[in-house]
């Protein structure tokens, strides 16, 4: 049976780790650093000793704290875990690229389809007249070494022309857009949590029945012209979604 106490405990806890979070988040415990002692952050908040191991446990499992034991709790090094994936921030360039290397970490790329084709799909997807040709990017995303998402991008061939000559397993395709000022600034998003296909889960080195973040995206420049349409599979154990409510 639950009592008022376990109530009162789990909603501690809860803020404890929403605090603790944020000050991850916003640069205040700095990958690798130690945080304050239990003791020290039961008095802090407030709550007992007991409270503040509660939340931390939570958090390693998170993967956001680690411990050494004797030594202490401590931040997560730059590792591909629990990244903010929102593609509606910073500059409007919150793609793959930007998001790991804004958390510490290296990112790669692997293409595995790019050229032109057909199709009245895509061309439907990208506001085009039927069978105008479209170019083709497919790419595994790498973290650290660690596939971390699948993309299937498509954009008018026409605004991009060079796009057969850029090597996009050591340049960013955002980069790319924006030398030519068609950087999308402005998006039409879908999510879903889905269960990966089997090829998806041979890309993201997933077991059978994992879940993957599938989105759908449509971006558009500055002009309101649509400059992209993308599908990516992106592993839930890598990212988080976080959202702004506005009441």
């Amino acid at each position: 049976m639950v009592t008022q106490k376990d109530i009162e405990k789990e909603t501690s806890s809860a803020q404890i780790q929403k605090s603790i979070i944020r000050k991850i988040e916003n640069g205040d415990y700095l990958p690798g650093e130690r945080i304050h002692s239990e003791r020290t952050m039961a008095a802090m908040y407030g709550v007992s000793r007991m409270t503040v191991q509660y939340a931390l446990r939570e958090l390693v499992k998170k993967g956001y704290l680690y411990r050494v034991r004797g030594s202490g709790t401590f931040v997560q090094k730059n590792v591909v875990d629990r990244m903010d994936l929102n593609y509606l921030s910073e500059r409007g360039n919150s793609g793959i690229t930007a998001i790991v290397k804004n958390h510490g970490a290296k990112i790669a790329s692997k293409v595995l389809t790019k050229g032109i084709i057909t199709g009245k799909f895509f061309s439907y997807r990208l506001g085009l007249e039927k069978d105008t040709e479209v170019y083709v990017l497919h790419r595994i995303r790498y973290g650290n070494d660690e596939p971390i998402a699948v993309e299937y991008t498509y954009v008018p061939a026409q605004l991009f022309p060079e796009m057969d000559e850029i090597d996009f397993e050591t340049i960013s395709l955002y980069d790319y857009m924006d030398s030519i000022s068609h950087m999308p600034k402005n998006f039409m998003q879908k999510l879903q949590i889905i269960e990966a296909s089997e090829k998806e889960r041979g890309y993201l080195e997933l077991e059978k029945r994992e879940p993957v973040y599938y989105t759908e995206l449509i971006g558009f420049d500055e002009e309101g012209t649509i400059v992209e349409y993308t599908e990516s599979y992106t592993r839930c154990d890598k990212f988080i979604y976080q959202f702004d409510a506005i009441v």
